[in-house]
């Protein structure tokens, strides 16, 4: 365990410090609490590899795939994600701001700034979008009888 706040907030930007370009998901957290300024950032050129996010409901999943989203967007990555929910589809549009925003953006230590992100919506269905068309053998025997429902 770190002995101060000092030490964790070293311990974190010595961890993270990287070479070029990287993204910026957060930052660290000590006890509950988070700590202004030590910031969580992937290397860019890292990003080509396998990941997973995974945890319980409203642990923080589908706002650190949007953050994945817009950062990459920034840096002008195509980003493809599969939103079922209709979750992600939000960075489309700026946000209209909330104070629990702003609290959150000075806790971590970097200003928000509302933006919108490029969205092109994909479809397999009839649904609004952009119609995906594929071949039977391009799909495979199991999505195929996922979609047709057998």
């Amino acid at each position: 365990m770190m002995a101060d706040k000092q030490e964790f907030f070293d311990y974190i930007n010595a961890g993270y410090t990287t070479k070029g370009e990287f993204i910026k998901l957060g930052a660290a957290m000590l006890e509950g609490e988070t700590v202004t300024d030590a910031l969580v950032k992937i290397p860019l050129k890292t990003m080509n590899r396998h990941g997973l996010i995974a945890g319980a409901t409203g642990t923080g999943k589908t706002k650190t795939l949007q953050i994945l989203a817009e950062n990459l967007s920034e840096k002008g990555v195509p980003v493809l994600l599969m939103d079922m929910k209709g979750d992600l589809s939000g960075i489309a549009q700026p946000s209209p701001g909330h104070a629990k925003i702003d609290e959150r953006h000075a806790a971590i230590g970097f200003p928000f700034e509302a933006k919108k992100f490029p969205v092109e919506i994909l479809t397999l269905s009839k649904q609004n979008g952009v119609r995906l068309r594929a071949t039977v053998s391009e799909f495979g025997p199991v999505l195929i009888s996922r979609i047709l429902g057998v």
